[in-house]
């Protein structure tokens, strides 16, 4: 039975694979991976992170962890096509991931709804990976519900104090620099106009992040946390957008999360070519090749 994988590409995109897979073999990091049955030490986990770290910066530095967005923002500025080269290749070479929901979900957002200095403040250093961001929204309850939020937001003069917790927050990507959050700044609105969205610095006195003791979490890769705001103080700059607006931006984060943004080639590692490749090694019993590292 013929498993050949048949596929097309010009010699722009040949050329450009060639520069790519050059480039992968000289900087993927070769990560502690724990064998069947085992798991890695702390250790272990804590030079994976910085590895990753340091890889997800080499990367932005290429314009390659946000190929299809602007260049004046720090992405590629790359076209479809070579995005599905690079995704393969990523995928090929087993690269670790390099993107979190600040670049995903965040960033969005901020470029639709955010004001100009807002997007100039923050855009760029999300998109190269220097800021590692987290979506903060589930609560204890307000979950599927977010227009029941509980988070309480209160303007004191240029500043809004914030009290409230936040709970299942993925954290991938590493210690985060900020937090992409949704606010309660007025009980008294109608629902949906009782939201509003903030970036705030994840070093801002009040806040306290503390991991979820949740069974089959330990090898999860950056697990969930719980997130408490303790008379947090966050200046008025960093409010997204306008006061009340937080729901329109969260629908933004939401339909992206949903499969809004779909994916062009694949997404790595499962990705592309490379994941076609493996699922015919395995059918043709080679499951030494279709495992390989």
């Amino acid at each position: 039975m013929d498993f050949e994988i048949h596929m097309t590409y010009t010699e722009e995109q040949e050329a450009f694979r060639n520069e790519v897979r050059a480039w992968l073999e000289a900087n993927v990091p070769k990560l502690h991976r724990a064998e069947p049955g085992s798991s890695l030490t702390q250790q272990q986990r804590l030079e994976n992170q910085q590895m990753s770290k340091q890889y997800r910066l080499k990367m932005g530095e290429k314009g390659w962890r946000a190929p299809t967005w602007p260049k004046e923002w720090g992405g590629g500025g790359m076209t479809t096509q070579q995005t599905v080269v690079l995704n393969e290749e990523t995928s090929r070479a087993r690269a670790p991931g390099v993107s979190d929901l600040g670049l995903s979900l965040g960033a969005p957002a901020i470029l639709i709804h955010g004001t100009e200095e807002q997007k100039k403040r923050w855009l760029p250093d999300v998109i190269t990976g220097k800021k590692v961001g987290w979506q903060v929204f589930t609560e204890p309850e307000a979950g599927s519900d977010l227009a029941s939020l509980k988070t309480r937001g209160v303007r004191d003069g240029d500043e809004w104090v914030i009290n409230g917790s936040k709970q299942f927050i993925s954290g991938g990507g590493g210690p985060p620099d900020y937090l992409y959050t949704l606010v309660n700044t007025n009980p008294q609105a109608a629902r949906h106009e009782n939201i509003s969205a903030f970036i705030i610095d994840a070093q801002t006195p009040g806040i306290t992040i503390q991991r979820m003791d949740l069974i089959g979490m330990n090898e999860f890769e950056g697990g969930q946390h719980f997130v408490f705001f303790d008379n947090v103080r966050v200046p008025h700059e960093n409010l997204v957008g306008s006061e009340g607006r937080g729901w329109q931006m969260a629908n933004t984060t939401l339909e992206l999360e949903h499969g809004g943004a779909g994916s062009v080639g694949g997404a790595p590692p499962q990705g592309g070519r490379a994941m076609w490749q493996r699922v015919v090694e395995y059918l043709k019993g080679d499951t030494e090749a279709a495992n390989r590292e």
